[in-house]
């Protein structure tokens, strides 16, 4: 697993940016040792591909989502804001469990399993930055974007996704949707 002074070392802050949360706020939820220790040292990107959007403390970031959307109700309690998705959806940590999730407005509030641990989020989104760089390399500087992306390339990110977390390339979950769009 990447410790978070790998992820800092690796991740090109300059374009990606990132978010650092207040390490009394962290210490105030459930989370493991190891995803409180990852978010007050490393924290979270402000940006990252598949276009993820994390916010700061003064935009919300790291509170109850049921603070931000309260007539999802009490059983949501359990899961902390970080972030949203490209189609708008919450990424929250299950408090419980430690997994990065995101709510799924559009299909009854189904909790999405994004990855089973902040560490495991943190290197899959530098491989996926490997990744897109290997297709605009390969199909121009559009191919991420217009899904021209080589069959090969999408199985090594694929196999690379797997390896790092296998529950995440799970039926259902956020990573196998998003390689399922490029055979569409």
């Amino acid at each position: 697993m990447i410790s978070p002074q790998d992820f800092l070392v690796n991740w090109n802050e300059e374009i990606y940016g990132l978010i650092h949360y207040n390490e009394k706020i962290i210490h105030s939820f459930s989370f493991s040792k190891e995803t409180k220790d990852f978010l007050i040292k490393a924290g979270f990107p402000e940006s990252a591909p598949p276009f993820l959007t994390f916010e700061t403390a003064d935009n919300g970031g790291g509170i109850r989502l049921s603070e931000i959307q309260n007539e999802l109700g009490t059983m949501y309690d359990k899961f902390i804001y970080f972030g949203f998705t490209g189609s708008g959806n919450p990424i929250c940590i299950d408090e419980a469990k430690s997994q990065l999730v995101y709510i799924d407005y559009d299909n009854e509030n189904k909790v999405v399993l994004i990855n089973s641990t902040i560490e495991k989020f943190a290197e899959s989104l530098l491989v996926y930055v490997e990744f897109i760089k290997e297709v605009k390399a390969a199909n121009g500087r559009k191919a991420y974007i217009e899904k021209n992306i080589p069959k090969g390339l999408v199985e090594w990110i694929s196999s690379a996704l797997r390896k790092i977390d296998a529950a995440a390339l799970t039926e259902g979950c956020f990573w196998t949707e998003e390689l399922g769009s490029f055979s569409e």
